[in-house]
């Protein structure tokens, strides 16, 4: 289970679970859609001196429970910014929080002060379909009920990734991943259907993001991720995407001092 989180943040209807470390210049944490804010970790528990690290947990993900309202997760990011009093901070999101990162700087611009996005989608972008190995398997297994299994082939998926085998990946990365994702699958299926997309799509609104922005993706992660990252970066930054040597989709629990040492050095640059 999640460890206890430092509060809850009121958003509608729901409590969103948050933790807070250091103080500082703010920076908002935001997880993928196999992981809760545990992802962050070893971000949290070495805060470099002059910045709050803040963590939270999407709806129907570690410490924060689905309700039967209709919901942003954009939104519910920015409710745990009001209980923080934090005005604007740069936000980091991996994946579909990468997606939830745009969608604050492209809803509210005035409170994302840069970007940092790992093996987020480019949707909008000509990238080429890639389906993993495992994907037939996981629909057989997800409809069957064995979400045990799911989480395993996630596990494939996300961890172990394309071009690397089981026995290279650490073990306690994997544990973790598969801890978290079994108490998210319970509840995938209705989050889908509550969640309230962006509207115009983000597809749509690529030129609206100004905020400076870092893009990152791990060696190992699929390939239309690894594609995704080279078009945000040539579209939305000063810089090539960065890939972190050694990981997967979760290079911040993989690869924590190769993903702080570049973070930071894009923090330091955009809160100077």
């Amino acid at each position: 289970m999640p460890d206890s989180p430092d509060g809850f943040a009121p958003s509608g209807d729901a409590l969103i679970a948050y933790e807070s470390v250091g103080e500082g210049s703010p920076v908002i944490f935001i997880h993928a859609g196999v992981a809760d804010r545990r992802m962050w970790r070893h971000q949290l528990s070495g805060v470099p001196p002059g910045f709050q690290y803040v963590s939270l947990d999407l709806r129907g993900h570690g410490a924060t429970a689905l309700t039967d309202a209709r919901f942003s997760n954009h939104e519910d990011v920015l409710a745990v910014m009001d209980h923080l009093d934090i005005n604007a901070a740069v936000v980091v999101g991996c994946s579909m929080g990468g997606g939830t990162a745009f969608d604050v700087a492209l809803v509210s611009p005035d409170r994302a002060n840069g970007l940092v996005v790992i093996g987020a989608g480019a949707p909008g972008f000509e990238v080429d379909d890639y389906e993993p190995p495992q994907w037939p398997e996981v629909l057989k297994a997800y409809e069957a009920g064995d979400m045990a299994r799911v989480a395993e082939l996630d596990g494939e998926i996300w961890v172990m990734g394309y071009g690397r085998g089981r026995d290279e990946v650490d073990p306690e990365v994997w544990d973790i991943l598969i801890e978290m994702d079994l108490g998210i699958l319970r509840n995938e299926d209705r989050r889908d259907e509550l969640l309230i997309p962006l509207d115009p799509p983000r597809a749509e609104r690529w030129d609206e993001i100004t905020a400076p922005t870092l893009v990152m993706v791990g060696e190992h992660d699929l390939p239309d991720c690894r594609q995704s990252a080279k078009l945000l970066a040539e579209a939305l930054s000063d810089h090539d995407a960065i890939v972190i040597p050694g990981a997967a989709h979760l290079p911040s629990l993989e690869q924590p001092e190769s993903f702080n040492r570049d973070l930071l050095g894009f923090l330091q640059s955009v809160t100077v």
